[in-house]
């Protein structure tokens, strides 16, 4: 699945939401669902280690940590916080099974948008 990601200031995002919970804008599925407010911000997230990470969850589908930790050779506490991250960012799902936290990447591909278009886009002028 592929995560549309959009890079816009802060304000603009606001504004965006607000417009569309009062109606004044519609949604549209090319919308991104992700957003950061600058290229450096999203890079910090979606490194090179991190997306190699997020494409063994999706093949892989380890049952736990433990088990990721030992196919990816991360260490557990670095994993644990690599994961967090991930998810607190909308990339990954962390399912609670009994004591056990099962990674799930939620996207594999992924699509970064920003620019004019965008900005008007995200105000209603297409």
């Amino acid at each position: 699945m592929k995560a549309r990601i959009g890079i816009v200031s802060e304000d603009t995002i606001r504004k965006y939401m607000i417009n569309v919970v009062t109606g004044s804008v519609q949604s549209s599925e090319d919308i991104p669902k992700l957003w950061f407010t600058s290229l450096d911000e999203v890079s910090k997230v979606l490194s090179r280690k991190n997306i190699e990470l997020m494409l063994l969850i999706a093949k892989e589908q380890p049952h736990n940590l433990t088990e990721l930790a030992n196919i990816s050779k991360i260490d557990i506490c670095e994993l644990s916080n690599t994961i967090n991250v991930l998810s607190s960012k909308g990339f990954v799902r962390i399912e609670k099974q009994g004591t056990a936290s099962r990674p799930i990447a939620l996207f594999s591909d992924f699509e970064i948008v920003f620019g004019q278009e965008l900005e008007n886009e995200l105000q209603g002028n297409r």
